[in-house]
């Protein structure tokens, strides 16, 4: 067997460009290198058009050695290139078909446009309301030629509230919030009585003190009204799993 292992490329993706990470997974402690990295110079008509061209021009230094096998690829996205909402499932929802429609429909609803050139991707649930996140089709796209060219595998295209999600779902509190922060957006979510209850994403001018984030989510809270039992045992989750959850 070769001594070489394959190695895990980890790429995030901002409107602003893009770093490209390259883990390698030996028995002991696993090593980081930066391979690559990209700028852009996004426009307001078209955000995403400058990040494309840049991911087109992605040039990645090439590995000391080579691995047996084809790198994998796990993209993580800036939640400002996405859009997250909550959807709830019409009354007797059954099977995966018809949440997708119901995803559609409230994505309709909330920003004016069909979501056909967008990939909804959610926790589907029929019983509970649920996060669905958008990912526009044409930075898909791209990802996957991207992939191709480098002969790479793509193994997942995940917004950083997705990544984080799964990472910390078993600690989430029942009634509170978890805030991802990627690049200059952060994302906001609530839970009440253990569903997901509001997400909220907002762009950043710079990295926020502790005193600008807990006025951030004080203003949350008042945009979402609460009585004080739900209050008293709100709880905040922080992207680093159960141990960073502490009680508010």
């Amino acid at each position: 067997m070769s001594r070489f292992q394959a190695e895990q490329l980890l790429l995030g993706c901002t409107a602003e460009g893009a770093v490209l990470l390259a883990q390698s997974a030996p028995r002991k402690t696993p090593a980081v290198n930066l391979r690559a990295s990209i700028r852009a110079e996004p426009r307001a008509d078209r955000p995403l058009a400058a990040l494309c061209r840049a991911l087109h021009d992605l040039a990645p230094e090439p590995p000391a050695a080579t691995p047996a096998g084809a790198a994998g690829l796990a993209v993580t996205l800036d939640d400002g290139l996405v859009r997250s909402f909550i959807v709830t499932p019409p009354r007797g929802a059954q099977g995966l078909r018809e949440l997708r429609a119901s995803a559609a429909a409230r994505f309709s609803a909330l920003y004016g446009e069909s979501a056909e050139h967008w990939l909804l991707a959610a926790d589907w649930q029929a019983a509970a309301p649920f996060i669905a996140c958008a990912v526009p089709r044409e930075l898909h796209q791209q990802l996957e030629q991207l992939a191709r060219t480098q002969g790479w595998h793509l193994t997942s295209v995940r917004p950083a509230l997705v990544r984080v999600w799964n990472h910390v779902c078993a600690a989430l509190p029942a009634d509170g919030w978890l805030v991802v922060g990627f690049g200059n957006t952060l994302t906001l979510v609530y839970t009440r009585q253990g569903e997901s209850a509001g997400v909220r994403t907002l762009r950043l001018s710079g990295t926020p003190s502790l005193a600008e984030l807990a006025t951030l989510l004080e203003q949350e809270r008042l945009r979402n009204p609460e009585d004080s039992q739900t209050r008293a045992r709100q709880s905040l989750c922080g992207p680093a799993g159960p141990t960073g959850c502490r009680q508010r």
